[in-house]
């Protein structure tokens, strides 16, 4: 059986632009990396509304001249992902323990590669890197958390789908 996420593909650092982009060009690199999340074509996984709210909350640095650099993306990507499962307290706390023990463009890659192989119910392996001791294991919990809030989200919508074929059939 093939797995929905098998084809799944967060762009990587060094995939991203490497020049500012407008709020709008944001919104659809992170729309089309994380479009595995859309559950219908009119969800929305980033607005603008959204991205002033993370900067306003301090979640990430304000844009330069209203252009947001490869590091924004990066902390949008893993701010839509974490948003299914924690409040934005946790998580500007999870952001600060993970980005200050570790590169942004190393930890973000590390981010995406837990992320897909979790989706399909791949070992992480050794390979990818993430830290030892208890702040390794706090991540991959939380990357576990996200992946079953994805998957839950899926199986809840399907089911209503069901429910609604089922009693319009009679």
């Amino acid at each position: 059986m093939d797995n929905q996420y098998n084809h799944v593909h967060i762009l990587r650092w060094q995939e991203l632009p490497d020049f500012d982009l407008y709020m709008d060009q944001v919104i659809g690199l992170i729309e089309k990396s994380l479009s595995f999340l859309k559950l219908d074509e009119d969800d929305k996984i980033v607005t603008s509304t959204m991205i002033n709210n993370y900067v306003k909350a301090k979640l990430v640095s304000p844009p330069i001249k209203k252009k947001y650099s490869r590091e924004h993306v990066a902390y949008f990507t893993v701010i839509c992902l974490l948003k299914r499962v924690f409040s934005l307290d946790e998580i500007s706390t999870l952001l600060k323990i993970q980005f200050e023990n570790v590169p942004l463009d190393e930890s973000y890659n590390t981010f995406c590669d837990v992320l897909e192989a979790l989706l399909i119910n791949e070992e992480i392996s050794d390979d990818i890197k993430v830290m030892d001791g208890h702040i390794g294991d706090l991540f991959l919990k939380v990357m576990r958390a996200c992946v079953y809030a994805i998957h839950a989200s899926r199986i809840i919508r399907n089911v209503a789908l069901k429910k609604e074929e089922d009693e319009k059939k009679g």
